[in-house]
Formats: structure tokens, sequence, C-alpha cells
């Protein structure tokens, strides 16, 4: 009996892992911060390079949002905003399936 029970649980976490490995990882950046985001940039946490401007040739003035959808899996992302003022903020390794909103606010960038 405890030899089913034991392979039941173990069948069930296998089934299991793959739903968690997939989510919905789309969010939207919005812009409370009372300064224009110039650049936006995230990635994987395991990826310690950047990567392009995510808003291109665009801005993100401030009280507007975006959204953007991240091809690939979920897990720990990182963030960085770039005000039109030089300034920066980071925010690393949000659970991109569990945050579906970044906010640049007056005192940096926070997951929600």
């Amino acid at each position: 009996m405890f030899r089913r029970l034991a392979l039941a649980a173990v069948l069930l976490a296998a089934a299991a892992a793959p739903a968690a490995a997939q989510c919905d990882t789309r969010f939207t950046l919005r812009n409370n911060s009372g300064s224009q985001v110039n650049e936006f940039y995230f990635g994987p946490s395991s990826n310690s390079n950047w990567g392009r401007d995510r808003l291109g040739e665009n801005v993100l003035p401030n009280g507007r949002q975006v959204s953007f959808t991240p091809g690939g899996r979920g897990g720990a992302y990182d963030f960085k905003v770039v005000w039109a003022s030089g300034e920066t903020a980071e925010l690393m390794r949000v659970n991109i399936c569990e945050a579906s909103e970044i906010i640049a606010t007056p005192r940096g960038i926070q997951a929600r």
C-alpha cells in the first residue's frame, strides 16, 4: 500500500513539473514615476547581458503603460529602467509567472 502511494506521489509530481515550467509570462510596464522612461531592459536572471532596449525608438511617458510577452519559459527575470534624467533602477530575480506588472515609481521599480 505504501509503495503505491509513493509511486502515485512521484507520478503526480512528474506530471505537475511541465505545467509549472509553462506559465503566463505576459506583463505590463506601468510608469507611475513622475518622469519619462527612456529605456527598458529585461531578461532571464541567468543571462548577465541586458540585451537591447525593449522600448526601441519609443519612450514611456509618465502615466502610460506598455505590455510585453517574453518568449520562452517562466522563472526568474531581471528588469532595468532608465529615466530621461539618465538615472537607472534595477529589480532582480522576479518570478515572471507570479508578476503581471512592473511599475516604475519615484523610488525605483517594483513588481506586482
